[in-house]
C-alpha cells in the first residue's frame, strides 16, 4: 500500500498474531496480548515498546485493565488468567481452575475482583487482593467467549455458544436473567457506559444491540461479510465498533445503529480485537496478520469513509443492481462505492479533464463517462479497466446515454452532432446531424430503437438508432429544449423548453398532441410509471397528474430548483436547490423532511433492503448516502454514510530535508512507501528549547523551595514539595502523554 488514509496513525508491527489490545484508563498505554504469550505494552506518547510481560505458555486471546490503570488481567488458550502489576510488570497471581481454555476476561469498575470466561461452560469470579476464587457461575451450556462488568460493577454478562446471554448479580452469584438471542455462537460482548445496553457479536455475521431491562433486542447492524471476532462501546457511548473475519472494522451511531464508516485498514488477516482509547478519538485493531494498527475516529468528519472527489460532483448514479454507486466530478475522476458502506471500490482515471456524465450499461456491468477532453470512455465496472476510448466529438460532452439494448451509446453536448457507438466493438456506427446549436437532452426509447434529441436550436428531433435516420423534426417550440422524455409505453415524447410550455408529441406522426403552458420552467421530471410529471418553477415544484388532471404546487425552497428525481416507486419525489433537498409525497404533495446541503449538484434514487435511499453529490465533491424512514405518518432522512478526504497518495514521494516532520508522521510516511530522511535541526531544537526551559524551571523552583525550607525547616525533603517536579502529582502534569497524530497536510 502506497497511501495514507486521513486519519491513519503508524502501525504497530509484532513477530505473531496479535489477539487482544487495550487502552489503559489513563490514556498513557496500549497493551496487546500475542498468540505465543506474550504481553506488549507501547506508550502512546511514542508508541516505542516499554514492558514485555511473560509467563502465559500459550496465546493470550483477552485482556482487560482496571479502572486505575495500574493492574491488568489477561486469559490465555493455556488455561489460566494472570493479574500483573503494571507498575513493576510482575505477576501477582495466577488465577488456575478452569479446565479448558480461558476465552475471556474483565476487571471490575471497583476494582476488587475480575472476572474469566472458560471453554469449560463456566464463569469464574475472582478476589485481585487473594487470588481467591468468590464464585463459579454455572449454567451455560456450551463453551463460553464474552464476559463483561456493568458500568456500576454489581452485574456481569456473559455470552456463550449455547446462543444466550446470561445475566449475573455478583453480590449472591445468582443468574438474574437469560436473553435467548436465537442466533449463531455469541463471541464478544460489550456493555454500554450506562450500562443499559449489550452490544454482542456473532457468528451470524451480525452486530446486536440488547436493551438490558426490557430484555428485548432493539437493533441489529448488519454490513459484515464474515463472522464477526469483536465488538466495543466508546467510553463515551456513541459509538460501536466491530472487526473479524472479513479483515475490516466497522464503526456504528450506537443510538441509531447506522454505518459511520468502514475502515480499509489494510489488514491481511482476521481482526482479532478493537478498542477505543479513553477520549473516543482513536481507536485500536489487532489482526492475524502481526499487526496492530491505529485510527483517528474522534471528529465526525472522519467517521464516514467513502472517499471524496476533489471538486465538485456533476453527477452520481445507481446501479441496475443496486448495489453500487458511481460519481462523476470535476476532477476528472469516476468513482465506483459499495451502496452499503460507501467504500470506494475503484477509481477511474483517465480522462484529462472534468467528467460531466455517466451512464450505466442496463445489466450494470460497465459504466460509460463524458468529458470535457471531448472522449467518451467505456469502463468494466468488476475491473475497472477502460474497455474502450470514442473519439470523434470536436466539443465538451455533456450526454451520454445507454441504449436499453446495451448494444449502443449515444453520447452529445455542445457539438451539434449526436455520435452514436457500438459497445463492443468501439466503433462509431453513426454521426447524427441535424441540429443546429449544442444538445442539452437525449433519450432513448423504451425499446431502444429509438433516440431523441433536443438543445439549443428549440427543436426535437426524432433518429431510428438502427439506421441514424431522422425520422421527424420537431418543431413548434420557441425556447431551448431543457428535457425530453418517452413515456413507459414508447408512443408518446414529451419535451420541456424555455418558452414555458410542455409539449406531447405522437413519436409515429410527430404531431403535438397537447401544449401545457406552465408559469416558470426550469426543471422537468417524469415519474417511473408515467403517470405524473414534476416541473420546477424558480422556487417550487408542480406536480400534475397526466391521468387525472390534478396537480399539487409544493412550495418550501428559498433559492431556484435546479433538479428533482423521482423514487423508483414513484411515492416520493425529491427536489433539489443549490441549499437542500426537500422530499415530498407525490400523493399528498405534502412535505416530508429536508435535508440541508452545501451546492447540491445531482441526486439519484435506489433501493437498500427494500428501503428508499437518496443518493447526492455536492459541488465540494462529497458525495452521500440518504435513507428515508418512515416513522407513523411521516418521514425522515438518516444517513448512511458519507464521504471524506479519503488518502494522500505516497508514491515516488521524497521527505528528504523536509523541515518540522513529527516522529509520527515520519513513521508513518516511510511506513507508507516515503523515502528519504526529514531534518531533524527543527526537531533538535525543539527539544533543547523544551530541556532548557524545564531546567530553569527546576532551578527556580529548588531555589525558592529551598530558601523557604532553610527558614523554616533546614531538613525538610525538597521533593515532598507540592511545586517540585518530581512530587508525584507534579511529575505527571510534566510527563502528560500527547495523543498519537493523525497526518497533518
Amino acid at each position: 500500500m502506497t497511501s495514507v488514509q486521513f486519519g491513519e496513525l503508524p502501525f504497530l508491527k509484532e513477530d505473531d498474531a496479535v489477539w487482544s489490545c487495550a487502552y489503559s484508563p489513563d490514556g498513557k498505554a496500549l497493551t496487546l496480548g500475542l498468540t505465543y504469550g506474550n504481553i506488549n505494552v507501547y506508550s502512546t506518547l511514542s508508541w516505542k515498546r516499554v514492558q514485555t510481560l511473560e509467563g502465559h505458555t500459550r496465546g493470550v486471546i483477552s485482556l482487560a485493565y482496571s479502572s486505575r490503570s495500574d493492574y491488568i488481567v489477561t486469559g490465555s488458550w493455556d488455561g489460566t488468567a494472570r493479574v500483573w502489576n503494571m507498575g513493576s510488570g510482575t505477576c501477582i497471581h495466577i488465577l488456575r481452575g478452569h479446565s479448558g481454555k480461558i476465552a475471556g476476561v474483565a476487571y471490575s469498575p471497583l476494582g476488587d475482583t475480575v472476572a474469566s470466561a472458560g471453554h469449560d461452560c463456566t464463569l469464574r469470579v475472582w478476589d485481585v487482593g487473594t487470588g481467591d476464587c468468590r464464585f463459579i457461575l454455572i449454567g451455560h451450556k456450551k463453551e463460553m467467549c464474552g464476559v463483561a462488568y456493568s458500568p456500576k460493577g454489581d452485574r456481569i454478562a456473559s455470552g456463550s455458544d449455547d446462543t444466550t446471554i446470561r445475566l449475573w448479580n455478583l453480590e449472591t452469584g445468582m443468574c438474574l436473567r437469560t436473553l435467548k438471542t436465537n442466533t449463531y455462537w455469541i463471541w464478544a460482548i460489550s456493555y454500554s457506559p450506562k450500562g443499559e445496553r449489550l452490544a454482542f457479536s456473532s457468528g451470524d455475521k451480525t452486530v446486536r444491540i440488547w436493551d438490558v431491562e426490557a430484555g428485548d433486542c432493539c437493533r441489529v447492524l448488519t454490513g459484515h461479510s464474515g463472522h464477526i471476532y469483536t465488538v466495543a462501546y466508546s467510553l463515551q457511548g456513541d459509538i460501536i465498533a466491530s472487526a473479524g473475519y472479513d479483515n475490516t472494522v466497522r464503526i456504528w451511531d450506537a443510538e441509531t445503529g447506522a454505518a459511520y464508516r468502514q475502515i480499509v485498514s489494510g489488514h491481511s488477516g482476521i481482526i482479532r480485537c478493537v478498542a477505543f482509547s479513553p477520549r473516543g478519538d482513536h481507536i485500536a485493531c489487532g489482526s492475524d496478520d502481526s499487526t496492530a494498527r491505529l485510527w483517528d475516529v474522534g471528529s465526525e468528519g472522519t467517521r464516514q469513509f467513502a472517499t471524496s472527489h476533489r471538486r465538485r460532483v456533476y453527477s452520481v448514479k445507481y446501479s441496475p443492481c443496486g448495489d453500487q454507486i458511481a460519481s462523476c466530478s470535476e476532477d476528472g475522476s469516476i468513482r465506483l462505492m459499495d451502496v452499503e458502506t460507501g467504500v470506494s471500490r475503484y477509481v477511474l482515471t483517465g480522462h484529462t479533464s472534468q467528467v460531466r456524465t455517466i451512464a450505466y450499461s442496463p445489466r450494470g456491468d460497465m459504466i460509460a463517462s463524458g468529458s470535457d477532453d471531448r472522449t467518451v470512455k467505456l469502463w468494466d465496472v468488476e475491473t475497472g479497466a477502460c474497455r474502450h476510448t470514442f473519439e470523434g466529438h470536436r466539443n465538451w460532452i455533456m450526454i451520454v446515454v445507454y441504449s436499453p439494448r446495451g448494444d449502443q451509446i449515444v453520447s452529445g453536448g455542445d457539438s451539434w452532432t449526436l455520435r452514436v457507438w457500438d459497445t463492443a466493438t468501439g466503433a462509431c456506427q453513426h454521426i447524427l446531424i441535424g441540429h443546429t446549436a449544442g444538445l442539452i437532452s437525449i433519450a432513448y426509447s423504451p425499446t431502444g430503437n429509438q433516440i431523441a434529441s433536443g438543445g439549443r436550436d428549440n427543436t426535437v428531433r426524432v433518429w431510428d438508432a438502427d439506421s441514424g435516420v431522422c425520422l421527424h423534426t420537431l418543431s413548434g417550440h420557441t425556447g431551448y429544449i431543457r428535457s425530453i422524455a418517452y413515456f413507459p409505453e414508447g408512443d408518446l415524447l414529451f419535451s420541456a423548453s424555455d418558452d414555458k410550455t410542455i409539449r406531447m408529441w405522437n413519436v409515429q406522426s410527430g404531431e403535438c398532441s397537447t401544449d401545457t403552458r406552465v408559469s416558470f420552467l426550469c426543471v422537468v421530471e417524469l415519474s417511473p410509471q408515467g403517470s405524473q410529471v414534476a416541473i420546477g418553477s424558480s422556487i417550487s415544484v408542480e406536480i400534475h397528474d397526466l391521468e387525472t388532471g390534478e396537480s399539487h404546487n409544493l412550495t418550501g425552497h428559498t433559492k431556484r430548483v435546479t433538479s428533482a428525481a423521482y423514487s423508483l416507486k414513484g411515492d416520493y419525489i425529491v427536489s433539489i436547490s443549490s441549499d437542500e433537498a426537500i422530499l415530498w409525497d407525490t400523493t399528498s404533495g405534502q412535505q416530508q423532511t429536508m435535508l440541508a446541503g452545501s451546492a447540491i449538484q445531482s441526486a439519484a434514487w435506489g433501493m437498500t433492503a427494500g428501503v428508499d435511499c437518496l443518493v447526492i453529490g455536492d459541488g465540494d465533491g462529497f458525495v452521500s448516502m440518504w435513507q428515508v424512514v418512515k416513522e407513523g405518518n411521516t418521514c425522515d432522512f438518516r444517513v448512511r454514510w458519507r464521504s471524506v478526504n479519503g488518502e494522500l497518495d505516497l508514491r515516488d514521494t521524497l521527505i528528504q530535508g523536509v523541515h518540522g516532520l513529527s516522529q509520527i508522521n515520519e513513521q508513518l510516511l516511510k511506513q507508507r512507501g516515503a523515502k528519504g530522511e526529514p531534518n531533524d535541526q527543527l526537531r533538535e531544537a525543539s527539544k533543547k528549547v523544551m530541556q532548557m526551559v524545564v531546567s530553569a524551571l527546576k532551578q527556580r523552583l529548588e531555589g525558592a523551595v529551598l530558601e523557604s525550607a532553610s527558614a523554616d525547616n533546614p531538613t525538610a525533603n525538597l521533593s515532598e514539595h507540592p511545586d517540585h517536579p518530581e512530587h508525584p502529582e507534579t511529575s505527571a502534569q510534566l510527563d502528560q502523554p500527547e495523543q498519537p497524530e493523525s497526518l497533518v497536510v
